[in-house]
C-alpha cells in the first residue's frame, strides 16, 4: 500500500489539521506506513515586504512557527504511527511538492476547501496544483469537520 504519507496543515486551523491528520493516521496504521507533518510559512521575498523584515524578526517568526508545529504534534499525533515533522518557507504548493518528492512520499493528503474561507494551505487553489504536479496519489478530503 503506502510507506511514505506526507500531510500538509495550516497551524492556524488546529481543529481542521488534526481532522485531516486522524485520516492520514488511519491510512499509515493499515500498511505502518511513516507520516511527515509539514506546515509552510508565507516567505518574505517580496520585495516590499522584504525591505521591512529584518533577520531577527523573521528568525522569530520561524522560531514561532517551528513551536506552534511542535505544539501541534506533541497535543494530536500520538500513537503507533511513526511521525516526522518539517516547518518550510515559501509558497505552499511549492514547498510541499518540493517535500513530497524530496523525502519520497507515496501518497500526499491534502484538505480541499472549495469555499477558500481559510489559509492557502487548505484553499482549492492549492490542493488543484498539488493534484495536477504531484509525482505520487493524492488524497484530497473534503467536509472533514463533522
Amino acid at each position: 500500500m503506502f510507506n511514505k504519507i506526507l500531510v500538509p496543515i495550516d497551524i492556524d486551523y488546529p481543529r481542521t489539521s488534526k481532522a485531516v491528520y486522524d485520516n492520514a493516521a488511519e491510512l499509515a496504521s493499515l500498511s505502518g506506513a511513516q507520516i511527515r507533518i509539514v506546515s509552510v510559512m508565507p516567505g518574505f521575498s517580496m520585495p516590499i515586504v522584504a525591505s521591512y523584515v529584518t533577520e531577527e524578526i523573521k528568525t522569530e517568526a520561524r522560531n514561532h512557527f517551528k513551536e506552534s508545529l511542535e505544539t501541534f504534534i506533541q497535543e494530536n499525533c500520538q500513537g503507533a504511527t511513526t511521525v516526522s515533522h518539517k516547518v518550510m518557507v515559501g509558497k505552499h504548493h511549492e514547498e510541499i511538492l518540493k517535500m513530497a518528492e524530496k523525502w519520497g512520499a507515496d501518497l500526499i493528503v491534502v484538505y480541499h476547501n472549495h469555499r477558500r474561507k481559510i489559509n492557502e494551505a487548505f484553499s482549492q487553489n492549492c490542493a488543484q496544483k498539488i493534484v495536477k504536479n504531484a509525482d505520487c496519489s493524492v488524497l484530497r478530503l473534503r467536509n472533514v469537520l463533522s
